[in-house]
């Protein structure tokens, strides 16, 4: 594929590959239409849409001449922006009442709010592919943003497709949300894993590999990062515990002297002073080493006695020192 395409391109590039019935593209010309298109009356009635996929624009323009046996007319033009994309039109001018009707997007010059042809259980999946195709975009993973989403002219249409959606049978995995926007309806998905389960539901299977890939590989990442940042915050906190400790234990020794520690609080000192960066944790396991057996709380509890008595030492020291 291009270089620079977008994730949301290749999806719907994608999508087009395959291979899909008469109604089948039926249903997709409903949606891609309802959401896409622009009926014109003057000089002529026609239907015209546009796209910057060479590849969307293809397979609605042979949907259109397979299913309705008309010659479509298909151009294109260059933007003039820095990017200079093309963008390709395709223009209906034969049956057009016909195929609005057919599609139940235009009836007696009335837009048809739903349709009700298309949002059985056998069409429906076809339906919302067209509707992607026209409105659709979904986040490149590697970008660490996950969103999916498609938008609708008005809010009773998103409702609709919106309760379909949630009587689909995988409903606890797709649960689409919606929003208004600048006189928009979108419904949209943020959970990368339901989004997954959405580009599966569309067909475009090779790109929710890619973008599980990208996912996992980024949440992995993330979690490396994450173990490192809490080790680093672990060791010091460790190290300011340590260094806490030992100025405990100096200030006994010196004001109170040997006769202050017991037998376990000694070794627990000696054990400390050897290692001012370990962890309670590991304090208990070199305790034991040397034959003290106490648990890691057991640990905590002894400095914090030891910790207390140089707090009341150096408020004894500080309140002489008044005097």
């Amino acid at each position: 594929m291009a270089k620079g395409i977008t994730f949301t391109k290749k999806v719907k590039e994608e999508i087009t590959l395959d291979t899909f019935s008469l109604e089948e593209k039926r249903a997709i010309l409903s949606g891609f239409i309802r959401y896409s298109g622009t009926l014109s009356i003057s000089p002529k009635m026609m239907i015209s849409f546009s796209s910057s996929s060479a590849s969307v624009s293809k397979f609605m323009f042979q949907a259109l001449k397979e299913v309705y046996g008309i010659k479509p007319k298909l151009n294109f033009t260059k933007q003039l922006r820095l990017d200079k994309n093309t963008i390709y039109h395709v223009e209906v001018n034969e049956k057009t009442l016909e195929i609005l009707e057919d599609l139940e997007i235009y009836k007696d010059f009335e837009p048809m709010i739903s349709t009700k042809k298309f949002l059985n259980n056998e069409l429906f999946r076809f339906f919302i592919i067209g509707t992607f195709l026209a409105s659709g975009q979904v986040s490149d993973p590697n970008s660490g943003r996950y969103f999916c989403e498609m938008v609708f002219n008005e809010g009773e249409e998103a409702d609709v497709v919106l309760k379909k959606l949630h009587s689909y049978k995988d409903e606890n995995t797709m649960s689409f949300k919606k929003i208004n926007r600048r006189n928009k309806w979108v419904l949209y998905l943020k959970q990368s894993d339901q989004i997954s389960v959405f580009l599966n539901f569309l067909g475009a299977v090779g790109m929710m590999f890619e973008f599980e890939n990208a996912r996992l590989e980024r949440d992995f990442i993330n979690n490396e990062n994450r173990l490192t940042i809490c080790a680093q915050a672990n060791y010091s906190r460790s190290l300011k515990n340590g260094e806490e400790n030992i100025k405990d234990i100096q200030l006994l020794k010196e004001k109170i002297g040997d006769v202050y520690f017991n037998e376990k609080t000694r070794l627990l000192a000696e054990v400390r002073m050897e290692h001012k960066d370990a962890s309670y944790q590991e304090l208990s396991e070199f305790a034991a080493n040397k034959g003290l057996v106490m648990s890691k709380s057991g640990v905590v509890h002894v400095f914090k006695k030891i910790h207390e008595d140089a707090l009341r030492i150096q408020k004894e020291m500080s309140s002489t020192e008044d005097k």
